[in-house]
């Protein structure tokens, strides 16, 4: 829709079309009667739900989703799916093992099974017996309180509830727990491979978080029939319906505040001739992050009593970023013995050792410590042709000296930097895997400041800020709320929830049922 064409007022504004915002827009439009207005700076909608394509269309790729946990028939995220995309999408369990781990001298396969899961580490551990089962326990109960305290307090709950559900006075990370917990490191590293999905090590992410991402796929992996893009679609279509706006595009300048409450946005527009515009509402929900909603789109001269607690956090914890490799496949992976599993593979089963060796291989000649595997092409059954993501992790600095570059204009250097580490990717995984190198018929590499220029996401980071221990405790770090101290603002998405799509959804659940004010949303989950 053209922008000249769509009106100036709706009932709620959403900054940003990510997995919080689609959530919260669907449900408010469809069980509130909203109409809506979904701003977005991307010439392509959907957040890290949205998908691209290459080769004349011949390669598609999904830019955020790899896979997403609790989407059996009776998991919370199916039912909220369903609601929000009016059952428009399918989810496909992912083959058993769903994923495999991979260490120098040893792999371990985990299968959506809680029971197979139990029992194969017990085999591999058995002086571990009691320890493996009070752990599946803690993470059981750990993720239980902390679903059931953000959809009813729409915030996570408070440090000190984790420290007394657990009764291991003073535990506050991962390491710690096992630390307290287990003597083998080969099994705290299995327990740990999945770090990846939140991009801390057992040292700096929150044992609540880790607890909440092995319970969330512990009935397996998931993928969308047909790839993420049809949950944009899907919600587009009932938001259109409601009488509601999507707007592509569009990047949102500031937030405007009068009298201490959230009237609308001013936006410009990215294509044609860059004209600014306002749109006026008396809701504003932003997923653009917190940290670029108190810092930069709440103006100044409003007062935001944490603003430099929240200046001094992101200077202390700043996010590592990643590196995603995509690869267009002459033919399909499954004739090297792939059958849509998910590969982590690592250096050494001590994360912390391969956390901090994240950036000398980009310099040096070491072994890329992480990297992350997966087919989407193998996982979703409408797919025509192959394809392949590889991740791995680094920090922004590589790349800063181009940020204010234009997007495939950054000149020879980065050209060549880029090259110089698809080529080290595309070198580990045929040490790996004999063969894989032929398969390769397409590659592209998207570094941190691609993610920062389509995003805003500071660093370029995709999990949002750092699920530190500190982050639950709400006295330190306030900001990570569904409600704002603006009257008429509220944040979804990975702040206001956790990293991933699951995480974001249900941060836009909590926010539209902040939004009105009542429980009606959450009631929906029981129909």
């Amino acid at each position: 829709m053209e922008n000249e064409t769509i009106s100036d007022t709706y009932d709620v504004i959403f900054i940003g079309s990510g997995m919080g915002s689609l959530t919260a827009a669907s449900l408010l439009t469809q069980f509130a009667g909203k109409k809506v207005l979904i701003l977005e700076k991307h010439f392509q909608p959907g957040g890290f739900t949205h998908e691209f394509q290459r080769k004349q269309g011949k390669f598609h790729w999904d830019v955020g989703i790899h896979y997403v946990g609790d989407m059996h028939e009776e998991g919370l995220c199916k039912k909220i799916s369903d609601k929000v995309t009016g059952k428009k999408v399918i989810w496909k369990r992912m083959p058993d093992p769903f994923e495999r781990l991979v260490f120098p001298n040893s792999t371990f396969d985990i299968y959506g099974d809680p029971a197979k899961f139990q029992a194969d580490l017990i085999r591999r551990f058995p002086e571990e017996q009691p320890a493996i089962e009070k752990y599946l326990k803690d993470i059981k109960k750990t993720s239980a309180l902390f679903g059931k305290s953000l959809m009813l307090r729409l915030s996570p709950p408070p440090l000190e509830s984790f420290s007394e559900l657990l009764g291991e006075g003073g535990i506050r990370t991962l390491k710690e727990y096992f630390d307290a917990n287990f003597k083998s490191e080969e099994l705290k590293g299995i327990l740990a491979a999945q770090w990846g999905d939140h991009g801390l090590p057992p040292s700096k992410v929150a044992f609540a978080m880790h607890a909440s991402l092995v319970q969330h796929y512990i009935n397996g992996g998931y993928y969308p029939v047909g790839g993420a893009g049809r949950i944009f679609d899907a919600v587009e279509e009932i938001v259109v319906k409601g009488g509601g706006t999507v707007l592509s595009s569009t990047e949102v300048l500031e937030i405007l505040v009068q009298d201490g409450k959230a009237v609308g946005v001013r936006t410009k527009a990215l294509r044609g001739e860059g004209l600014e515009r306002e749109f006026r509402a008396p809701v504003v929900v932003s997923c653009a992050g917190a940290y670029p909603t108190y810092t930069k789109l709440v103006p100044e001269s409003v007062p935001v009593p944490f603003r430099n607690s929240l200046l001094d956090f992101y200077d202390r914890e700043r996010m590592t970023t990643s590196l995603c490799l995509y690869l267009g496949l002459s033919d399909s992976p499954a004739k090297l013995g792939f059958k849509g599993e998910n590969y982590w593979i690592f250096s050494s089963p001590d994360h912390d050792r391969n956390f901090s060796r994240r950036n000398d291989w980009i310099e040096g000649s070491g072994e890329i410590p992480n990297i992350y595997v997966s087919f989407p092409s193998l996982k979703n059954p409408e797919a025509k042709h192959h394809t392949a993501d590889v991740i791995t992790f680094t920090d922004y600095d590589h790349f800063a000296k181009w940020k204010s570059l234009p997007w495939k204009k950054r000149g020879e250097d980065y050209k060549s930097l880029k090259e110089k580490i698809t080529n080290r990717m595309l070198m580990t995984l045929e040490r790996r895997f004999p063969g894989f190198g032929k398969l390769v018929e397409y590659s592209e590499l998207s570094t941190p400041i691609t993610n920062e220029h389509f995003t805003s996401h500071p660093d370029g980071a995709i999990y949002g800020l750092a699920c530190v221990a500190e982050r639950y405790d709400k006295e330190k770090c306030p900001w990570f709320d569904v409600r704002t101290p603006v009257s008429g603002l509220y944040l979804t998405g990975a702040d206001a929830g956790s990293p991933g799509i699951a995480g974001a959804m249900m941060a836009g659940l909590a926010a539209a049922t902040a939004v009105v004010g009542d429980s009606r949303m959450l009631k929906l989950l029981r129909n």
